[in-house]
C-alpha cells in the first residue's frame, strides 16, 4: 500500500501564501467594484476595460487627445506610454476572446461577472 507524499516542510511553507493569495482574489472577485452601477463612468473597472478599448481601436497619436471616437471626458488615458502599450496588449488578447468586449463604443459599460474574473 503506496503512503501519502510527503513534501517537505519548504515546500510547504511555499504553498501555503500561493493558495491564500488565490482564495483573498477569489473572495474579492465576488463582490462589486468602485463605482459598480454609478453611470455615467461605472468605476475603476470600466477606466481599464476603456483603455483597452481605446487603445485596441485607435492610432497611437489619437490615444492621448480628444477626438470623436476618444472623448477625454470619459476615462481618458491618463497613464504613460508603457501603461497605455499594456492596456493594448490586454485589448488585444480581449478581442481574441470576444471582439464585444472592445468594441468602439458599444461596450460602455458592458461588465460580466466573468469578464470581471479575469481582470483578477
Amino acid at each position: 500500500m503506496s503512503s501519502p507524499i510527503e513534501l517537505p516542510p519548504w515546500h510547504r511553507a511555499q504553498i501555503a501564501p500561493v493558495i491564500g493569495a488565490i482564495l483573498i482574489r477569489w473572495c474579492v472577485s465576488l463582490h462589486s467594484y468602485s463605482g459598480s452601477n454609478k453611470l455615467p463612468l461605472y468605476g475603476d473597472y470600466e477606466a481599464q476595460r476603456h483603455w483597452m478599448e481605446v487603445t485596441y481601436n485607435l492610432p497611437l497619436s489619437d490615444w492621448y487627445h480628444n477626438t470623436t471616437n476618444n472623448d477625454l471626458m470619459y476615462w481618458g488615458l491618463d497613464y504613460p506610454p508603457l501603461t497605455a502599450y499594456h492596456s493594448y496588449l490586454c485589448g488585444w488578447v480581449a478581442s481574441l476572446v470576444n471582439p464585444n468586449y472592445v468594441a468602439l463604443h458599444s461596450s460602455r459599460g458592458n461588465v460580466r461577472h466573468l469578464e470581471k474574473l479575469r481582470t483578477v
